[in-house]
C-alpha cells in the first residue's frame, strides 16, 4: 500500500543519474495529455515557474491554487501533487543538491527563500508580470545553453539558479514589508532555530532546549518567532513533528509503537494524543484516509 506513492530519483531518459534538468510545463502537459500526476516525492529539488496557468499545487498536504506568474517551490522529501485545468505555459526546474554543491550555491540561499514559512510550508510566491520577467529571463538564458554543445553550460545554468534565488529572496525581503533586513543577526535567530528543528525535532521537543541551544530565553524566542511568522517557536517545533510523522505513516508500514519511539515520545498512547490533538484525527485513520484519495 505505501509503495503507492513513489519517490523518483533526478534521471535521464537512459535512466542515468543527472543533477540538473529544465523542461517546458507544456511540453509535459502534451506529453501527458494533461497534467494529473499522483502524489509523489522527489530526491531532487524542484522550481515550477508558472507564467500561466490553473489549478491546484499540493505541497505536504496542504492545497494551494496555481496561478499566473507564480513560483513554486518542492524540497526534496516533500509530498507534492501538482493538477492543472488547462495547457499551463512556464518552467520546471529539477536540480540535485549536489548540483548546488557544485555551483557554490550555500545553504543559506535556499534557506533565505522560504525563511519565514513553517517546515512543511511551501506556499507559493505569487508576483506581478514585471516581477516575473527576470526570472523568464533566467530560464530562457538556460534554455540556449542548453541547446548548444558548450563545455560549461552546467556551469552558466548554475550560475542563472543562483541569480534566480537571489532575485527570489530579494522580492520575498519586500513583501514582509521591510520588518527587519534579511541580513540582521536577529534573522539569523530564525534561520538557525529552523536549522536545529531540522536536526533534532526527534528527540528535542521543548522550546527551552532550542532557546538554551541558541543562548536566548524560551520567552524571547518564542515571542520573536510569533512576530516574524505569525507561529510560535512551539508550533514550528509541533508542525515539524507532525509533517515527519505524516511521511513515515504513508512511507512506511512502521506500527503506532516503532513511530512514537523514532519521534522522540516515550509513549505510543502520546504520540497518538499529540497527533490528534494538532490534525484531529489518528495516524492510523490518516494514514487509511490519505491512500484512499491517492490510490
Amino acid at each position: 500500500m505505501h509503495n503507492q506513492i513513489k519517490t523518483y530519483e533526478l534521471n535521464n531518459q537512459s535512466n542515468e543519474k543527472i543533477d540538473f534538468v529544465l523542461k517546458k510545463i507544456e511540453d509535459l502537459y502534451d506529453k501527458f495529455n494533461g497534467i494529473k500526476d499522483a502524489a509523489h516525492r522527489h530526491d531532487y529539488y524542484t522550481i515550477v515557474l508558472v507564467k500561466n496557468g490553473t489549478g491546484t499545487h499540493t505541497i505536504d498536504f496542504k492545497e494551494f491554487p496555481i496561478k499566473d506568474y507564480s513560483l513554486h517551490f518542492v524540497y526534496p522529501g516533500q509530498v507534492h501533487q501538482f493538477i492543472t485545468t488547462e495547457r499551463p505555459l512556464g518552467w520546471v526546474l529539477n536540480f540535485s543538491p549536489v548540483f548546488l554543491v557544485q555551483n557554490n550555491i550555500s545553504q543559506d540561499i535556499i534557506n533565505r527563500v522560504y525563511l519565514y514559512n513553517v517546515s512543511g510550508d511551501s506556499p507559493p510566491l505569487n508576483i506581478s508580470k514585471n516581477e516575473f520577467e527576470p526570472f523568464e529571463n533566467f530560464v530562457k538564458q538556460i534554455e540556449t545553453y542548453n541547446t548548444k554543445n558548450i563545455t560549461y553550460k552546467y556551469e552558466a545554468a548554475g550560475a542563472l539558479l543562483k541569480l534566480l534565488f537571489i532575485q527570489t529572496t530579494t522580492i520575498c525581503s519586500l513583501q514582509i514589508n521591510n520588518t527587519i533586513s534579511a541580513g540582521t543577526g536577529v534573522n539569523n535567530l530564525l534561520i538557525n532555530f529552523k536549522t536545529k528543528i531540522e536536526k533534532q525535532f526527534q528527540s528535542s521537543h521543548k522550546v527551552s532546549e532550542y532557546a538554551a541551544d541558541l543562548a536566548v530565553s524560551s520567552d524571547y524566542l518564542n515571542k520573536y518567532i510569533k512576530a516574524q511568522t505569525g507561529k510560535s517557536a512551539k508550533e514550528f517545533i509541533q508542525e515539524r513533528i507532525i509533517l515527519e510523522a505524516k511521511r513515515l505513516l504513508l512511507f512506511t508500514d512502521k506500527s503506532n509503537k516503532e513511530l512514537a519511539y523514532q519521534l522522540g515520545f516515550e509513549e505510543p498512547a502520546h504520540f497518538s494524543n499529540f497527533f490528534k490533538k494538532i490534525t484531529d484525527t489518528t495516524p492510523g485513520k490518516f494514514r487509511q484516509n490519505h491512500h484512499t484519495i491517492t490510490e
